[in-house]
């Protein structure tokens, strides 16, 4: 699609993509009052009204990870939905802000700045630039730029090249996120009668990424999608959404039903998934959310997640523990980088159909 501004005519996909401006850079460029053409979804990947349901996302007080009821409450939420939010985890509402912050300040760079972290040619081999999921792979385009930032397991010098003006930030959470996240896997995997240990850790969370994503002003948002319908393909994600935007974070209530529960913007809180990993560890008894992110036309949105995954060549399958009295294993055996990472990397976001492809008969 060509656009035609006062200041030049524009083909939008090389503009995004080859130019490296993202669609952050799109909108600075030329005041959009309608969609361009890459990102008009099909119909039936729209996201309409009808399709919302009253949230039912559990908001879990983890002030006491001691008390009783908080491993009750997580594992109820992670087996009826696969997605809560807890609050008084420790991170001061000030401290997850600063992050936001960050972000924000990232993508408010000049775009010469930023296309120096672009995929591909990035100054940094542990932090890139891109949009959208699989770009140079879909037909139409998500509503999203997104900054990953990679924490190696090993080395003190690899965020020498991050921007200076989020490097401690994004350090900084990185560490403080973790122990909340050990807590949660322990809680599930206790409940899977298993253990967490030196022996397993790093199949379950030994990598962890972090997004920076934007989502900006939207002039037909009702055509749009910010992320499309997809399942996390790693353990456990953590995620911070900024306060005082409009919801954009859905989550499926149910496989069975195209009906969605909003995950609104809490102050404070922090957004955990269940990611395919986990639901393929617990033999199905937890639940990998769907989920998809909308956008709006009055507001752009920044969003922070961390990512937990296995270290790359961990053969995932169901726990012993779980099997126990017979059970039948639901998924086959896979190798997490060599099958189901690269697999879902190919590709388009196309809901839970990569988790669905290793469920036995």
């Amino acid at each position: 699609m060509v656009l035609t501004s006062s200041k030049d005519e524009i083909d939008v996909r090389d503009f995004v993509l080859n130019k490296r401006n993202g669609v952050k850079g799109l909108v600075d460029f030329i005041t959009l009052n309608t969609l361009p053409s890459p990102y008009i979804q099909p119909p039936h990947e729209r996201f309409t009204s009808e399709k919302i349901i009253p949230s039912q996302v559990p908001v879990i007080d983890v002030s006491d990870w001691l008390d009783p009821r908080v491993p009750r409450e997580i594992c109820d939420a992670a087996a009826k939905l696969g997605v809560f939010q807890i609050v008084n985890h420790g991170i001061a509402p000030e401290e997850l802000k600063a992050v936001i912050a960050a972000a924000r300040g990232f993508f408010d760079l000049p775009a010469d700045e930023r296309k120096r972290y672009w995929k591909g040619s990035s100054m940094s081999e542990t932090a890139w630039l891109t949009t959208s999921f699989t770009p140079y792979k879909e037909s139409v385009l998500e509503w999203r730029d997104f900054f990953k930032f990679q924490y190696p397991r090993e080395g003190h010098d690899f965020a020498t090249t991050w921007p200076s003006l989020c490097k401690e930030q994004v350090i900084h959470h990185f560490e403080r996120i973790k122990p909340i996240t050990k807590k949660i896997l322990n809680i599930l995997i206790n409940n899977l009668n298993s253990v967490v240990d030196e022996s397993n850790e790093d199949a379950l969370i030994g990598t962890m990424r972090m997004n920076f994503n934007y989502y900006p002003e939207c002039p037909e948002p009702n055509l749009a999608i910010g992320t499309g319908r997809h399942t996390d393909i790693n353990t456990l994600t953590l995620l911070i959404q900024e306060d005082g935007v409009l919801s954009s974070l859905y989550g499926r209530a149910s496989e069975h039903e195209d009906k969605w529960v909003d995950v609104p913007p809490i102050p404070g809180a922090i957004v955990v998934n269940v990611g395919d990993v986990l639901q393929i560890l617990s033999n199905g008894k937890y639940k990998s959310v769907e989920h998809c992110v909308l956008v709006h036309k009055s507001c752009s949105r920044i969003s922070v997640p961390i990512f937990y995954g296995p270290v790359d060549d961990t053969v995932i399958e169901p726990l012993p523990e779980v099997l126990e009295n017979n059970e039948v294993a639901r998924y086959r055996k896979i190798v997490y980088s060599s099958n189901y990472l690269k697999d879902v990397l190919g590709r388009p976001h196309d809901g839970k159909k990569t988790i669905g492809s290793i469920k036995l008969p």
